[in-house]
């Protein structure tokens, strides 16, 4: 029995790594989509490794919620684990959707955006490494995230912070001096790439909530 919970857990882990991956791939494609005079075909390029690690992940998926069909989770744990994958998957999911549109629609971001598009990077980095260690302690200390689940205050805590860098990047767009397709071209990137930081809170969520239903 513990051979097999065991697997689950290096299994999970390895789904979450790839999906790691992905976002790691989607980081860089992002500071070079933000690079004044980037070359479209350097683009194409990093884009492309962002859908190939896409795919790795969705294969370390289906591999992870196959090994739970021959584990010994009770059912409702094994739900909570593939709520929680699948979510993550919806991470490497959404990575690849916007660097295809941002390469579709070959779009030049404006130089006053870059900083906040490097904070935004930076705090997604950081909510998912939380997010990383979290899962990985549901398998190896969970008694100590019930007891303290401070973790998971820290990652919400971090999606505000991109919550107002979203606010004040959205009320420049729509104020510059700019026909309105861009403004809303510019505005549909900058929130799916802030739901990226979303869909990490709603993992945390999600744990949370598997949490208390284990306490009780």
């Amino acid at each position: 029995m513990f051979k097999k919970k065991t697997d689950v857990h290096a299994l999970i882990m390895e789904q979450i790594d790839d999906v790691k991956k992905c976002l790691v791939l989607f980081d860089g494609f992002m500071r070079a989509a933000t690079t004044p005079g980037v070359n479209h075909e350097t683009l194409c390029s990093l884009r492309d490794g962002v859908s190939e690690a896409e795919n790795v992940a969705d294969t370390s998926l289906r591999t992870m919620i196959c090994s739970l069909n021959k584990s010994y989770y009770l059912p409702s744990t094994m739900e909570s684990l593939i709520a929680i994958a699948t979510s993550c998957d919806k991470i490497a999911n959404k990575c690849e959707s916007i660097a295809n549109l941002i390469v579709i629609y070959k779009f030049q971001f404006t130089a006053e955006s870059y900083k906040e598009f490097n904070k935004i990077y930076d705090i997604i980095n950081k909510q998912f490494e939380l997010l990383e260690e979290a899962i990985s302690m549901l398998f190896s200390n969970m008694s100590q995230l019930q007891k303290d689940p401070s973790i998971l205050d820290e990652i919400r805590a971090l999606e505000s912070e991109i919550d107002a860098i979203e606010m004040q990047l959205s009320e420049r767009i729509f104020n510059m001096n700019a026909e309105l397709a861009f403004k809303m071209q510019f505005f549909d990137l900058v929130r799916s790439l802030c739901d990226v930081s979303d869909i990490i809170e709603d993992i945390a969520d999600k744990i949370q909530i598997m949490l208390i239903s284990r306490k009780a």
